[in-house]
């Protein structure tokens, strides 16, 4: 990367976070200059930020400084998200393989949905989203699918209070989105019917941690005109197991309950 990018504040800021991890000890503000070799008033600064936003741990008392929990909470959703792609690795190719059409691994970050992982249809016309790119929670099957089995008292957190029209299909009404979310979770996936892109179908299923949280999804996205009505009870079965799948390997414990619950 040219370092023409490189912001050095930011840079400084991340030299004196590393100081902090060397050797895993407390460390007062004049240890720390001395390692980083910047002026007192600047590593002041940083830690002051970074303790601000949890990133650094302070004792009042030795006027001490150490890594906050922060650091702790997004290394285990880093790890987390790693160890998703490499469960559910096989499992996307082997629906792919299985329909020949493209399967999405996605993962909740507030408002949207991230994809971190897919196995591309080798259909010449196929969906296709690049990895790392974002849509609404709202009008996609991952984010329905992940919305639908969060506690509902969450769901405002998720939702914007006015929604973006995607495509004319693109559903605008909270209240409504509520009643589709309730109707995902009983039947236990969720359907991105032309929502998000015209001539679209997806199918999404959640797929839940050793915790019992959902944070992933995958999904199932064709031309809708290559799914009808004589395919799409086997399609959804196949993802619905699947994602029941990958959550058993990830620790989850209620894989037989939830698979009973969409079989009824």
């Amino acid at each position: 990367m040219s370092s023409d990018y490189i912001v050095k504040p930011v840079h400084k800021a991340l030299q004196v976070l590393l100081c902090l991890g060397e050797d895993g000890q407390p460390q007062t503000l004049t240890e720390i200059c001395y390692k980083v070799r910047l002026p007192k008033t600047t590593v002041f600064r940083y830690l002051q930020t970074l303790h601000a936003s949890g990133f650094v741990g302070h004792d009042a008392d030795s006027d001490t400084y150490r890594l906050g929990l922060r650091l702790f909470e997004l290394g285990q959703l880093a790890g987390d998200q790693l160890r998703v792609r490499d469960v559910a690795w096989p499992y996307l190719q082997s629906l792919r393989d299985q329909f020949n059409e493209t399967i999405n691994l996605g993962m909740l970050d507030n408002m949207e949905i991230v994809y971190i992982d897919m196995a591309e249809s080798r259909h010449s016309l196929r969906m296709q989203a690049r990895l790392g790119s974002r849509d609404p929670v709202y009008s996609t099957a991952l984010g329905k699918a992940i919305l639908a089995f969060t506690p509902q008292e969450r769901w405002p957190q998720h939702i914007p209070e006015r929604f973006e029209p995607r495509t004319a299909q693109t559903q605008i009404s909270r209240n409504a989105l509520y009643d589709e979310l309730l109707n995902s979770r009983a039947r236990g996936y969720a359907l991105d019917n032309g929502e998000n892109e015209e001539g679209t179908l997806c199918i999404g299923a959640p797929i839940f941690d050793h915790s019992g949280h959902v944070r992933y999804a995958l999904s199932l996205s064709a031309p809708a005109s290559r799914i009808d009505e004589s395919t799409l009870p086997a399609v959804t079965a196949a993802i619905v197991d699947v994602a029941a799948t990958v959550s058993q390997r990830l620790g989850y414990r209620g894989v037989d309950d939830f698979r009973l619950t969409i079989d009824d």
